[in-house]
C-alpha cells in the first residue's frame, strides 16, 4: 500500500470536552487531513450537545456511547446493559479510572470498537485508551500509545501496569524529551519504541499583541492543577504597586466559587475577572500584555505556546516537564518555583515595570512558538506512522 492516504484513527476519552489533549488532537487531525490522510476520531463518550472546540467538517467523529439524556439523542440502555454499567471496569484503578463513564459495559463497547476497526493506525490519547489497545487491539493496524501525562505522575500500580503492557504496542509517544528518557530507562529492552513528539498549536491568525493594555492573562480549566489560586495571591501582592493592571482568568471548572472567594478575600473584585470559557482565545490574548501560567503540574503547557504565539511574554511555574522544555528562563520568558506566590509576584512585578523586558521576551516567544505549529509537528507523526506500517 502507499502511504499518501493513510487511514488514521484517534481514540479519545471525550472529544466533546475541553482541555489540552483534546485541542492538540484536533490540531493534529486537521494537519493530517490537510496532507490528504483519512482521519477518524473515536470519542468513547459524548456528554454534551456542542463540542468544547469546533470540529473541522472533514473530520469523521464516531461516538461509542452517547451519555446524554435519551430525549436529547443519548443512547437508551437495556436492562442487561444497566446491570453491566454498575460493574467495575477492567481499568478500575486510580489515575486510570477517571473516565466520564467506566464500567464493564464501557469495556465491552471499546473492545468491540477495537476489534472491528478498519484502519491503518490507531492512536490512543490517554492511559486508559492505551491500556485498552494493549488488551483488545489486534495486529491488523499499528497501535500507538500517545502519553499526555508523564510517567512519574501515575500511582505505583498504574505505572507498573503501563510498563508491563505498553511494550506490546508498536510505539510509545511522549510529549517531552524528559519523559521519553524516563520511559527508555524504565523499559530499556523496548527503548527503541519510545519517541518524543511535542503537542502542536496553530499560530495565531491575528497580529501579535501590541502589549498596550495593562492586563495579565491566563487560561485553562479552573482546577487545582492550574494553580490559579496561586496567581490570585501573587497578583494581590503587586496590585497596590501597579493600580492600573488587571488580571483575567479564562476558563470554566469546579474551582470557580473557590477562586471567587479568594478574589473577595483580597478585595480584588474590580481588578480580577473570571470571564468563563472563550474560544478561540486569540483576540483575548491580543488584549493582554503578560501571560502567567502558575500550574502545580503541567505535562506539556499548550497554553504557554498559545500565549507566545499571540506575542505575549510568559512567566510560568518551573514544573516538569513541558514548561522546562519550552521556556529558557531569562531568554524567552521567566520560570519561577512552583506553588510560591511571592516568587511569582516578583516575576510579575519585573514584567509590569519593564516594557523593554516584556517586548524582548515577546519577540523570543514568537520564535519559540513556531516550533510547535502543526505544520512543523505533523511531519513527525507521519514519519512515525510510515515507519511502523513498513513493518506490518
Amino acid at each position: 500500500m502507499g502511504f499518501e492516504g493513510m487511514r488514521i484513527t484517534f481514540l479519545v476519552r471525550n472529544i466533546w470536552g475541553i482541555g489540552g489533549t483534546i485541542k492538540t488532537t484536533l490540531n493534529t487531525a486537521e494537519a493530517l487531513l490537510d496532507l490528504g490522510h483519512d482521519v477518524t476520531i473515536v470519542s468513547c463518550v459524548r456528554h454534551t450537545d456542542e463540542p468544547g472546540f469546533p470540529f473541522d467538517p472533514r473530520l469523521r467523529i464516531v461516538n461509542l456511547w452517547d451519555v446524554r439524556d435519551p430525549a436529547k439523542g443519548g443512547d437508551k440502555l437495556s436492562l442487561m446493559n444497566k446491570i453491566l454499567r454498575k460493574r467495575p471496569s477492567y481499568l478500575d484503578s486510580d489515575k486510570v479510572n477517571n473516565m466520564v463513564e467506566s464500567s464493564v459495559l464501557f469495556d465491552r463497547k471499546v473492545k468491540r470498537c477495537l476489534r472491528d476497526l478498519d484502519t491503518d493506525v490507531v492512536v490512543g490519547t490517554h492511559v486508559s485508551m492505551n491500556l485498552y489497545m494493549a488488551k483488545y487491539g489486534h495486529g491488523d493496524y499499528v497501535k500507538v500509545a500517545q502519553e499526555h501525562m508523564y510517567l512519574d505522575f501515575y500511582s505505583d500500580g498504574t505505572r507498573e501496569r503501563i510498563l508491563r503492557e505498553y511494550p506490546s504496542l508498536d510505539s510509545i509517544v511522549t510529549i517531552t524529551e524528559a519523559d521519553a528518557k524516563i520511559y527508555r530507562e524504565a523499559i530499556p529492552e523496548h527503548a527503541d519504541k519510545v519517541v518524543r513528539i511535542p503537542n502542536s498549536i496553530p499560530g495565531s491568525p491575528l497580529p501579535p499583541s501590541e502589549l498596550a493594555e495593562p492586563v495579565v492573562m491566563t487560561a485553562g480549566r479552573l482546577t487545582g492543577m492550574k494553580g490559579f489560586d496561586i496567581l490570585i495571591k501573587a497578583f494581590a501582592q503587586v496590585a497596590g504597586d501597579y493600580p492600573e493592571w488587571k488580571l483575567k482568568i479564562f476558563g470554566r471548572g469546579k474551582d470557580r466559587k473557590k477562586l471567587q472567594g479568594l478574589i473577595a478575600e483580597y478585595e480584588l473584585e474590580s481588578r480580577v475577572e473570571l470571564p468563563g470559557a472563550v474560544f478561540p482565545l486569540d483576540e483575548e490574548w491580543r488584549k493582554a500584555s503578560i501571560a502567567a501560567i502558575p500550574s502545580r503540574f503541567e505535562p506539556f503547557g499548550l497554553v504557554i505556546v498559545e500565549a507566545m504565539a499571540s506575542g505575549l511574554p510568559v512567566v510560568a511555574s518551573a514544573v516538569k516537564h513541558g514548561p522546562l522544555e519550552i521556556i529558557q528562563s531569562e531568554e524567552n520568558g521567566l520560570l519561577v518555583a512552583p506553588k510560591k506566590p511571592t516568587q511569582l509576584a516578583n516575576a510579575l512585578s519585573r514584567l509590569m515595570g519593564d516594557e523593554k523586558l516584556r517586548r524582548r521576551f515577546a519577540e523570543e516567544g514568537l520564535v519559540t512558538a513556531k516550533r510547535f505549529e502543526p505544520e512543523q509537528v505533523v511531519g513527525l507523526h507521519v514519519e512515525l506512522f510510515e515507519q511502523l506500517l513498513k513493518t506490518k
